[in-house]
């Protein structure tokens, strides 16, 4: 993991980032930590899954 200054001001979801937030770059898409599991079932398509 890399830090930078110059981080984006949001996410895709239009949530705010800021300072110490983790967040991921998918292409042109700039996804939070916190909307990884919206990002990945809403515009990937995966599916969330619970083992027993």
């Amino acid at each position: 993991m890399k830090a930078v200054k110059d981080h984006p001001i949001e996410d895709l979801f239009g949530t705010e980032i800021q300072k110490g937030d983790i967040y991921y770059i998918f292409g042109e898409s700039v996804v939070l930590e916190s909307n990884l599991d919206d990002y990945l079932t809403e515009h990937l398509k995966g599916e969330m899954i619970l083992a027993k």
